[in-house]
This record gives C-alpha cells, structure tokens and sequence, in this order.
C-alpha cells in the first residue's frame, strides 16, 4: 500500500506541463478609445447623447414652470380649471417620459450598432495579426486578473488599425 501511495505522489509532483504556446491579450475598451475609428465613433455617440440630453432639459424645464404655475394660480382660478390645467400637466409629463424612453432606446440601439460595426471591422484585422505572429489565443485584459506586460499587444493593434485606415 505504502509503495502503491508513494508511486502516486512521485507521478503528481514530477509530471510537468510544458507548453510553448502563450496567451497574449489586449484591452478591447483602450482600442475603441484610442484608434482613430474608435475616436470617431465615440465623438459621434457623445454629440448625439448631449444633443438628446439637452432637448430633454428644455422639456423638463417647461414641465417645472407649467407645474410652478398652476401652484401660483391654483387659489385664483376655479377648480374645474385647476383639474384642466392638471390633467394637461400629466398628459405632458407622460408625453414628455415616453419621448424620454424613446430616445433612450434609439440611442442605445445606435451606440450597440456602432459599437458591433466597429468589432466586426476590426475583427479580421486581429485575426491576420494572430496568424502573422503566430498567436493562438487572445483574451480582453478585464477578464485577465494579472499578466506580464509583455504579453499586452494592445499598442499594436491600435498601431495597426490606425495604418490600415488612412
């Protein structure tokens, strides 16, 4: 039995894995930030998005002071004109709330469009840098709790998408 153990713990300890093939990774959201398509994409994301916001601003402006009115004249008028000017009120709100929805979900069915167009493009090109440098795998640096520096090809794709696309 004793020989039997000890055979068993000298095959688990000598038994190495040896392995030449090296994982390398790249941080997909430092790509989209920094590559001049990436950069494009982004501005035009944010200027739709800012754009959207401040037309919001405006209607929830508007909201506020027809609701700061109908509190300044609700002793003065009567209350079949009060429920009026109420229902008015709630009637726009939820006018102004499903527009709200609205544009959020087109804005995020955009930037998701955007955004896979934008995989999709620079998908092959990291599929060629893989082949040409002999890569077997490539992870997203958030899913990689720590890693040597060295095997960060995140430059050079930036480097060469940005070639590619001038």
């Amino acid at each position: 039995m004793k020989k039997i153990f000890f055979c068993f713990i000298l095959f688990f300890n000598f038994s190495n894995v040896l392995s030449e093939e090296t994982i390398h990774f790249l941080d997909i959201e430092f790509i989209l930030n920094n590559s001049n398509s990436g950069k494009i994409i982004i501005e035009e994301l944010e200027k739709i998005n800012s754009k959207n916001i401040s037309e919001l601003k405006i209607q929830e402006e508007e909201l506020k002071n027809l609701e700061n009115n109908i509190s300044k004249v609700k002793k003065i008028i009567s209350e079949e004109e009060l429920q009026n000017k109420v229902e008015n009120l709630k009637k726009k709100i939820t006018l102004y709330r499903n527009q709200k929805d609205k544009k959020s979900k087109e804005f995020n069915n955009f930037r998701e469009k955007k955004l896979k167009d934008f995989f999709k493009r620079i998908t092959p090109i990291i599929e060629e840098f893989m082949k040409k440098n002999s890569i077997p795998i490539i992870m997203d640096k958030k899913n990689i709790f720590i890693a040597n520096s060295k095997y960060d090809i995140t430059n050079n794709i930036i480097e060469l998408l940005n070639k590619l696309e001038k």
